[in-house]
């Protein structure tokens, strides 16, 4: 009966932990936030005759969502910064495919990829110097997809 009851309680500590440790960003479909897809390019990304061109793939990595960020407010030289100096509004870890869903409120956002080093990754911004800028209307579901290329020749 002893026998029966540690694994019962083990079971029951094994969920309670699996459970805890879930992301509140993933899990079900959200109806306003961000989601999108992470992708990897490396390599040689040139056309040529016998070239083997590099491709473009899912990819797992910790995708971090903070208050919209320009590059006067990262500490780096584009497209991979060392830190930002912004609130950090969410911080989600994509699935083996790359994709990724967190719920945040109606806003502007800058997305970063967490890279080696503690490094974060954008490589687009637009005329206000804003980097990897989202806006997420009421209601909506803004996508961002994110093509970590720092490693890509062209």
């Amino acid at each position: 009966m002893k026998f029966y009851l540690a694994i019962f309680c083990s079971v029951i500590t094994l969920l309670a932990f699996s459970c805890a440790s879930r992301n509140p960003c993933q899990g079900k479909s959200i109806v306003e936030g961000i989601s999108g897809r992470v992708s990897v390019q490396e390599g040689n990304m040139m056309p040529g005759p016998g070239i083997k061109q590099g491709s473009s793939k899912g990819s797992q990595r910790t995708v971090y969502i903070y208050a919209v960020t320009t590059g006067a407010q990262a500490e780096g030289n584009g497209p991979l910064y060392k830190a930002i100096h912004q609130p950090l509004i969410a911080k989600v870890k994509t699935d083996g495919k790359g994709f990724f869903q967190c719920k945040v409120p109606a806003g502007t956002y800058s997305v970063f990829t967490g890279e080696e080093d503690g490094q974060f990754f954008a490589s687009l911004s637009n005329g206000k110097g804003e980097l990897n800028p989202v806006e997420v209307s009421a209601g909506k579901v803004s996508v961002c997809d994110i093509v970590v290329n720092h490693k890509a020749v062209y």
